[in-house]
C-alpha cells in the first residue's frame, strides 16, 4: 500500500516576485525622471537708438571731461586736478544757474572718476544733482 505520493517541484521562473520588483523599478524611474516642460521665453521689443541732429546746447551746461590718460577738460579747457576746485567755484560765482555734466571715458580710471566728484564735492555741489556719462566703446 501506498500511503504517500512524491510530488515533483514544478520548475519555473516565480512570476509573481518578479513583478512586484519590475513595479517597484517603474515607480522608481518615474518618480526620479524630470519632465521636460515647455520654458516659455519672455519677447522684449528693446528700444533702439538714433543719432538726433544736433541742436545748440544749453548755455548754462558745462561739461567737465575725463580722458583715458586721466586728463580734465573744464568748459573745453584742459585743468589740472589741484585747480579745478578753484575753477569750478569761480564758474558758479560768474554763472549760478550753469549746471555741471560730468562726461568720463571708458578707459579713465575709477580713481580719477571719484577724484573728480569729490572735487564737486569740495566746490559746494551735490553730486547726486550732477549728470554723469560714461563713453564706453568696445
Amino acid at each position: 500500500m501506498k500511503l504517500y505520493e512524491r510530488k515533483f517541484a514544478q520548475q519555473g521562473i516565480p512570476i509573481v516576485p518578479m513583478l512586484d520588483i519590475l513595479t517597484i523599478l517603474l515607480i522608481f524611474f518615474i518618480v526620479h525622471t524630470e519632465f521636460k516642460r515647455q520654458v516659455s521665453v519672455l519677447q522684449l521689443d528693446l528700444p533702439q537708438t538714433h543719432h538726433l541732429a544736433g541742436t545748440q546746447g544749453d548755455r548754462n551746461s558745462i561739461l567737465l571731461e575725463v580722458a583715458d590718460d586721466g586728463s580734465i577738460a573744464f568748459n573745453g579747457k584742459l585743468v589740472p586736478a589741484e585747480q579745478l576746485v578753484t575753477a569750478v567755484r569761480e564758474l558758479m560765482m560768474q554763472n549760478p544757474k550753469a549746471t555741471i555734466q560730468v562726461s568720463a571715458a571708458g578707459g579713465s580710471s575709477m580713481a580719477r572718476f571719484v577724484e573728480v566728484l569729490d572735487t564737486l564735492t569740495a566746490a559746494g555741489l551735490n553730486v547726486e544733482q550732477v549728470p554723469v556719462r560714461i563713453d564706453y566703446e568696445p
